[in-house]
């Protein structure tokens, strides 16, 4: 009785493969070719990331601002509604 081979197509890289089914070893495989990229592509990739990254920068960058401006206004909020009679409160350690 001669061994079954299944057809296979990987997800992540759509090579494919000829498994024998019975051992599970790989018979055959044939990869995608990987399209061919030229320098001056490679090049408007990066300055397209090295924009991508900057914006980004700029955005938390105020985003940090605003929400340091934000807990500056609460602290300040909450510094109005602390009692202001000078008295210390009592600890556990007081009480005995």
């Amino acid at each position: 009785m001669g061994s079954k081979k299944l057809d296979v197509l990987c997800p992540c890289c759509e090579t494919k493969l000829q498994v024998d089914q019975k051992t599970g070893e790989v018979i055959w495989e044939e990869r995608k070719p990987k399209p061919e990229v030229s320098l001056t592509d490679m090049v408007k990739d990066l300055e397209h990331q090295k924009k991508e990254q900057e914006s980004l920068f700029k955005k938390n960058s105020a985003n940090q601002k605003e929400r340091g401006r934000v807990l500056d206004e609460i602290f300040k909020e909450s510094q109005k509604h602390v009692d202001k009679s000078g008295e210390k409160p009592l600890r556990d350690f007081d009480l005995d």
